[in-house]
């Protein structure tokens, strides 16, 4: 009996130190490491770890540059955003809108975010200052879109962005 309990102390103290650990991220976390992390603590505890560590704005900024690595991350982190990460990664999807509309078009058909929270021009105040530019831009690199899994996210995104202009 009290060897049983010896070893569940012992394996109870091997165990623990990961348990209560919390994600740590260099500077400039890369799109693998913010996975590895969501796979590993979870999207709430890394959305968490990114903000404290003052990483976020890094993340979402990566996010909305169109990489398809980080453009693939935002499904994955927001079931762990927050109201203003929650706010922030439809929007930083919209600004890669243009620049990689296939990856967008797969973040949005996950079922994470809605079509109009991405598609319908979502920026804030002077963010953006040729909106009519932007859907024109935004529009034409979606039409060119040619994945059959994704035509009916790029039907409502294109019907969304004419409504937006």
């Amino acid at each position: 009996m009290l060897r049983q309990g010896l070893i569940g102390i012992l394996l109870a103290a091997a165990v623990a130190p990961h348990a209560w650990a919390e994600p740590t991220f260099p500077k400039k976390p890369t799109a693998a490491e913010v996975s590895q992390s969501i796979v590993r603590y979870g999207a709430r505890a890394t959305v968490s770890a990114l903000f404290d560590q003052k990483r976020w704005d890094y993340v979402a900024g990566r996010i909305g540059e169109g990489d398809a690595a980080w453009v693939a991350l935002a499904p994955k982190l927001a079931p762990g955003a927050d109201a203003g990460t929650a706010e922030e990664l439809p929007i930083e999807l919209a600004f890669a809108l243009p620049l990689n509309p296939a990856a967008v078009l797969a973040a949005v058909h996950t079922g994470a975010f809605e079509v109009s929270d991405v598609c319908g021009a979502p920026f804030i105040e002077d963010t953006v200052k040729d909106i009519p530019g932007y859907l024109r831009k935004a529009t034409a690199a979606v039409a060119r879109v040619t994945d059959p899994a994704l035509a009916a996210t790029k039907a409502a995104c294109l019907q969304t962005l004419a409504k937006a202009g």
